[in-house]
């Protein structure tokens, strides 16, 4: 029979399993972009076996969330923190997958670096991996307020994506030879808005922790509940 501790005891072990989770996945984007923009084909096969570290944390951060709700049935904010660990983990887990099929791309762009002049695939990594940074900034602070201001970001890396998907269709069409570098910045540019989006949604789970709050999807709340957000009881 497993031992039982203070549920205290049992979060802070949760905590700091996502800590960890969260610098390995920031570790495994710095190397992924540091090794499309070099061409080091040597630190894009690390990213890409490292994933299973990620994989196997997110199996790890599971297993205590299980543990918790089975011996102590949290209620309260003891409750919306188990909630959100548990999505912060399969955000997380699916940066690391982003991060992985970047990395898969380094190798297929060696020949065509011209190509990152042209769109604004530098600018998006930059403004993404920044998300991430401070989303775990305002998780670690319990900060509403940097976890907002991740939220207005992603717009910014949404229109980018945009630009760049259109810039990078319209030189396929002029320079033939250069379509497939261009499939797969394609690939690349999707991956990283991919990113930032679940940024957000771990922005919007820090919101939820500390107000008890689900800003999520807006608009369909605002048609259900007179725009007032969805919440939970005992915030």
């Amino acid at each position: 029979m497993p031992v039982r501790r203070p549920i205290d005891d049992e979060l802070q072990e949760l905590h700091a399993l996502l800590v960890e989770m969260a610098d390995l996945v920031d570790e495994q984007f710095s190397n992924a972009m540091n090794s499309v923009i070099s061409g080091n084909i040597g630190d894009a096969s690390e990213v890409v076996e490292r994933d299973d570290e990620v994989d196997a944390l997110e199996l790890a951060i599971d297993r205590q969330c299980e543990r918790i709700l089975a011996l102590h049935q949290p209620v309260s904010r003891d409750l919306r923190m188990l909630i959100v660990a548990i999505k912060i983990n399969t955000d997380l887990e699916r940066i690391g997958d982003h991060c992985k099929n970047v990395a898969k791309n380094a190798k297929y762009l060696t020949k065509a670096p011209e190509i990152f002049e042209q769109t604004s695939i530098a600018e998006m990594a930059d403004q993404s991996r920044t998300m991430l940074r401070e989303v775990q900034d305002a998780f670690l602070e319990r900060d509403t307020l940097k976890a907002r201001r991740v939220l207005a970001k992603d717009r910014h890396v949404d229109r980018m994506h945009r630009e760049t998907f259109y810039k990078l269709i319209d030189l396929a069409k002029e320079t033939p030879e250069l379509m497939e570098a261009v499939g797969h910045v394609i690939t690349m540019s999707k991956a990283l808005e991919r990113i930032s989006d679940h940024a957000k949604n771990i922005a919007e789970a820090v919101v939820f922790l500390m107000e008890g709050i689900d800003i999520r999807h807006k608009q369909v709340q605002d048609t259900t509940d007179g725009g007032r957000g969805a919440s939970v009881a005992g915030a």
